[in-house]
């Protein structure tokens, strides 16, 4: 019983998706070859959704309270230490206490990036709107800290926990991540 082969593709067309998939597989391909970021960039993510979800409902009970850059400055600062402490784990894969006062007060330095981005957009959006509706206040604390994400995450990994460099949250990764765990002076 003979089935039908499916037509080949005209080589222009071939050409054109191999030329689509290079441009976005690019940032795939490199994942792949350095899987220790790859790794270290999931948990960085999942651990970003965490915390801002947290962050969010901080904020938003609150609120009505404290204000608006009371309630952002206090959930930043309650978040940041979770944050430093579910990265340590998930993103870089320390799993004792060893410098964990040290992460957490570096972890504090960080925040404050985050806290300056979003009380600095509260304070914008307030001036252009004022009594502004929760919703858009929230959106503008995402946005802010999803702007100092790419910060955060770089401070994280070259200063904070820059003695994980080779270990992803699953333990080392290769033949030179024997050494990784070696704390760091400072």
């Amino acid at each position: 019983m003979a089935t039908a082969a499916p037509p080949e593709p005209h080589p222009a067309d071939s050409a054109r998706m191999a030329a689509a998939r290079g441009v976005f597989a690019a940032p795939g391909n490199w994942l792949r070859r350095n899987p220790v970021l790859a790794s270290q960039l999931r948990g960085f993510a999942l651990v970003a959704v965490i915390c801002t979800a947290v962050s969010m409902t901080m904020f938003a009970g609150m609120r009505p309270w404290l204000g608006t850059q009371w309630a952002n400055a206090i959930s930043l600062v309650l978040c940041s230490v979770l944050n430093t402490e579910l990265n340590r784990r998930m993103s870089f894969g320390i799993k004792g206490r060893h410098l964990w006062w040290r992460d957490q007060r570096r972890g504090l330095w960080v925040m404050l990036l985050a806290l300056a981005m979003t009380s600095g957009s509260l304070w914008i959006l307030m001036a252009v709107v004022p009594g502004a509706p929760i919703a858009l206040e929230l959106a503008v604390i995402v946005l802010g800290n999803v702007a100092s994400a790419v910060s955060r995450f770089l401070l994280l990994k070259f200063w904070i926990f820059r003695r994980a460099r080779h270990v992803g949250p699953h333990g080392p990764a290769g033949p030179e991540a024997g050494a990784s765990m070696v704390p760091a002076n400072s």
